[in-house]
């Protein structure tokens, strides 16, 4: 009876094992409700406290308590269905390899070394006492004291012989647990970051540095990896490329497109239709960027500045003429303000103190008339603001260019001449009148030339012709030097002096022949070309005007400045 008592007994404990996937031991002993499955020894070590945190325990520190109300009976054997052997092999747990430790020495503890350290009582066995050390020093240089033992010596050892197994290895192999923890810790979690990165370089989210292993290789393997900056540049490149040829085909498809806008141009405007000279209006063939790239970018603001957009053939002449006439009259206005109201500032308050004033104001108005003709030479860009605001175009005239076109030539000799005349008549006329009458009457009568030119222009139908230059503002300053010393000898300055002696006349009389000259050649159906008579006779008058107001104003400024005696002496 009691044999088959005792087989009943150990049967009927199959049952309480360990809450692990691990199969269960038919030699396990009877365990007790509620005992911990995690060693006794490490609750006040140092590595213990040290992995008491929440974040420490929550990562390394597994469940091991066994629950006080699971049932201590033998698991019932379940009747087998039919299943294949795949299936059953893919069900069977995997054994966990068998944990050997380090070797403490060459030469195993003998059973009297474990009877003096693990005690006599508890009849440890050499085999067992020897694994319980390497074990326990296996974990102490892992950092791995918290987790459980191997079930072997949980099941033939007591946790009071861990803690004295524990307590000589701390005595005889003095070692930095904390360290080893630490350790540990930095280890799993560059494993755990380790394995993020492999699987999100197999999801395609993350790919390792460059320069390491397992990295892309570059051009011709080069070990650096692939550069992103370069591949970037690489596609922007290529991008930049198709749009430039993109833009390059819808360039040079554009010409037969524009032709036909010219033609449409012209047959809206007959005014186009009356110009003799019929280049100006020929659609010359577009220059290949990739083959001549300053022609094709020339071409290309020229037919930018070029306006073939508006139409102007339903203005009238008086929607032509009247908003200029309000803008010169608005100038004529303002310069004769100018002329009264301007103070000359102090000799250390001048830009150029060094420099005379007639030649400092002169020098600035030739500087500006040379920049504005470089603009036109040479920067095609500035063609479309030039085009609108420094021409006078009777078709369609806007009224800054009436102010614009003064300061503005498209030819070399034209400009030299100009300002050739300016020097030598404007720096002596300026030091006579000042600087603030100077300037009034060389604006007045370039806007007063201009206004008379276009109107003379619409008036006769000439809506194609342009005017620009600052032949008015100088016919001004002649005017107004030749009646102000009509005396004045004047002569061509560039003859030798001899001529000069005999080839000489009275201002007046220069003045005069110049006025007639301009006279005959605007009445005259065939005129010289390019010179637009009727500005410099605006410019005359204006010029003429402002000379006789200036005497006029003088003399009675001398008038109110004699004294009684020379009053009556002189009636």
């Amino acid at each position: 009876m009691s044999n088959v008592f005792g087989v009943t007994w150990r049967t009927t404990c199959l049952g309480l094992r360990s809450p692990s996937l691990h199969p269960p031991n038919l030699a396990a002993p009877f365990c007790p409700l509620g005992r911990q499955i995690s060693p006794a020894w490490s609750l006040d070590s140092t590595p213990r406290r040290l992995l008491s945190s929440k974040r420490l325990s929550t990562i390394l520190l597994p469940d091991t308590r066994v629950s006080a109300d699971r049932p201590c009976f033998p698991n019932r054997i379940r009747p087998r269905s039919f299943q294949s052997s795949a299936v059953l092999l893919a069900n069977k747990p995997t054994i966990p390899p068998v944990e050997k430790g380090v070797k403490l020495r060459d030469v195993p503890f003998s059973k009297t070394e474990i009877d003096k350290i693990f005690g006599s009582r508890n009849k440890m066995s050499p085999a067992m006492g020897n694994r319980v050390l390497s074990v326990l020093q296996a974990r102490r240089l892992a950092g791995t004291l918290d987790l459980d033992l191997p079930a072997d010596i949980t099941r033939a050892t007591r946790p009071s012989m861990i803690n004295v197994g524990l307590e000589y290895l701390r005595k005889n192999y003095p070692m930095d647990e904390d360290a080893a923890i630490i350790a540990r810790i930095e280890r799993e979690e560059r494993e755990y970051e380790e394995k993020l990165a492999r699987e999100a370089e197999e999801l395609g989210l993350y790919k390792p540095q460059s320069g390491t292993y397992g990295a892309e290789l570059g051009e011709q393997n080069d070990p650096s990896g692939r550069s992103v900056l370069k591949a970037i540049r690489e596609r922007n490149e290529k991008r930049l490329l198709a749009e430039a040829e993109k833009k390059r085909q819808e360039w040079l498809e554009g010409e037969e497109n524009y032709r036909e806008k010219l033609k449409e141009h012209m047959a809206k405007n007959t005014a186009l239709q009356k110009i003799e000279d019929t280049t100006a209006l020929e659609v010359k063939g577009r220059a290949d960027p990739s083959q001549r790239p300053l022609l094709a970018w020339i071409q290309k603001h020229h037919l930018r500045a070029t306006d073939t957009e508006t139409d102007f053939s339903n203005l009238t002449t008086s929607s032509r003429l009247i908003p200029s006439l309000i803008f010169t009259l608005m100038v004529l206005a303002l310069c004769y303000g100018f002329a009264v109201t301007y103070q000359p500032p102090a000799k250390a308050d001048r830009m150029w103190p060094s420099l005379p004033p007639a030649a400092a104001t002169v020098s600035a108005i030739i500087g500006l008339n040379v920049g504005i003709f470089v603009l036109w030479r040479a920067w095609p860009p500035a063609w479309r603001l030039l085009n609108r605001y420094f021409i006078s175009v009777a078709a369609y005239p806007r009224v800054f260019g009436l102010v614009g076109n003064v300061f503005s030539h498209q030819h070399l000799m034209h400009l030299g001449i100009n300002m050739s005349v300016l020097w030598f008549f404007g720096t002596k006329l300026h030091d006579e009148i000042g600087r603030g009458n100077f300037l009034a009457l060389y604006i007045a009568s370039g806007v007063f030339g201009s206004f008379a030119s276009l109107t003379m222009h619409v008036l006769r139908n000439s809506l194609f012709l342009t005017s620009l230059g600052a032949s008015s503002a100088i016919a001004g300053v002649l005017a107004a030097s030749a009646l102000l010393h009509p005396g004045d000898k004047w002569t061509i300055a560039f003859l030798p002096r001899e001529w000069q002696e005999s080839l000489s006349a009275p201002a007046w009389m220069f003045f005069a022949g110049l006025v007639t000259f301009d006279i005959v050649g605007a009445v005259m159906k065939r005129h010289v070309p390019k010179l637009d008579y009727y500005a410099h006779l605006g410019g005359y008058l204006t010029g003429a005007v402002f000379a006789l107001n200036y005497r006029a104003r003088a003399r009675r400024e001398r008038e109110k400045n004699r004294g009684w005696l020379d009053r009556v002496i002189s009636r």
